[in-house]
């Protein structure tokens, strides 16, 4: 590099950084935001314009893994596994440079002291990062003018996702000074009064967004209290009117039932009578209807010929054909404590 005087230049729109750059140059130093992104961008050109330096291109997006699970916002970010600055640097400047005319592109070398140091700075803030760097000449036609130029690019992976960052020198009548360039990115420096600003407009967010999701979360449980009380509510409801109904079902069967036991009045020579209103419900039931030697009337299964009650506690027997003393003594039961009852039809 032959002899240059520096400057420090400020960014112009938040003074986050500092650059160091050729006296006399024309610049433009800024930060632009895209999204919740952070863009640096630093462009200054000689005097006599026969050296343009750029550093940065805010153009290219951020990079999720694939597997990150994160969702990229379009225009900011983009889903793309990590790839090494050797392969992304010809990669990008064809994509950039590759349709001027002229177009070349010479080789790629590895700029292994330039990966380090960002992985050193990295490891001073406390973050772990892995970053390769790579540099190659190359050149093209610019309105009937040849360009040659010197591109440094670095690729750097903090797990979830990647950044790619690209600086280059273009000379117009002579030799991009390597010196030059490497000069003006090793320069680059954070302010820390802004940076500590930032920190505290994020601990400030952080805070925001955690009262607002303990808000959140309140109204979801009230909500959900609310919900779970309207549940219960109904089903309470529901319960009565279901107790309801079957309350006034059993009332219905119990008056069915009742008016079936009732004798019909004398005038409808047709209409059953007891007997035969008994008979009816026995055959549904399958049972019997016993009257007893007091002249009570019991229920009793159908299948037996005879039936036998003990009056004491309404227990009964059934036997079919003749049935003698020494029938009931054989079952257990004392004889004297039984008397046959009657069966209604």
């Amino acid at each position: 590099m032959t002899s240059t005087e520096w400057q420090s230049v400020t960014d112009a729109n938040e003074g986050s950084f500092v650059v160091d750059l050729p006296t006399g140059w024309s610049h433009d130093v800024r930060l632009l935001r895209v999204g919740p992104a952070q863009r640096r961008v630093v462009r200054a050109v000689s005097p006599d314009g026969s050296l343009r330096l750029s550093l940065h291109d805010p153009d290219l997006p951020d990079f999720y893994e694939p597997a990150s699970g994160m969702f990229p916002q379009p225009g900011v970010h983009q889903l793309a596994q990590y790839v090494g600055a050797e392969v992304f640097l010809p990669q990008y400047l064809n994509q950039r440079f590759g349709a001027a005319p002229g177009f070349r592109l010479g080789p790629v070398s590895a700029e292994a002291e330039l990966a380090e140091a960002t992985v050193q700075r990295g490891a001073a803030g406390g973050i772990q990062l892995r970053c390769q760097a790579a540099s190659a000449r190359f050149g093209f036609t610019d309105q009937g003018r040849a360009v040659d130029a010197l591109a440094i690019v670095s690729t750097t992976s903090f797990g979830i996702g990647w950044v790619a960052d690209a600086c280059a020198l273009f000379a117009t009548g002579g030799e991009p000074d390597r010196a030059l360039l490497m000069h003006a990115i090793h320069s680059e420096r954070t302010n820390p009064q802004w940076q500590a600003m930032q920190n505290q407009l994020f601990a400030n967010q952080q805070a925001i967004n955690a009262q607002e999701s303990a808000m959140w979360m309140n109204q979801s449980q009230a909500l959900h209290r609310q919900r779970m009380g309207d549940i219960a509510a109904a089903g309470a409801a529901n319960t009565a009117i279901h107790n309801d109904r079957v309350a006034m079902g059993e009332a219905s069967t119990t008056a069915y039932l009742n008016r079936l036991n009732t004798p019909m009045p004398t005038g409808f020579p047709d209409a059953p009578g007891l007997d035969q209103q008994h008979s009816f419900i026995n055959a549904i039931r399958e049972e019997e209807t016993l009257r007893t030697a007091s002249g009570e009337d019991i229920q009793v299964d159908a299948g037996a010929d005879r039936y036998f009650v003990d009056e004491h506690n309404r227990r009964w027997v059934g036997a079919q054909g003749n049935v003698d003393a020494n029938d009931f003594r054989a079952a257990g039961l004392n004889p004297d404590d039984y008397q046959e009852g009657q069966i209604r039809r």
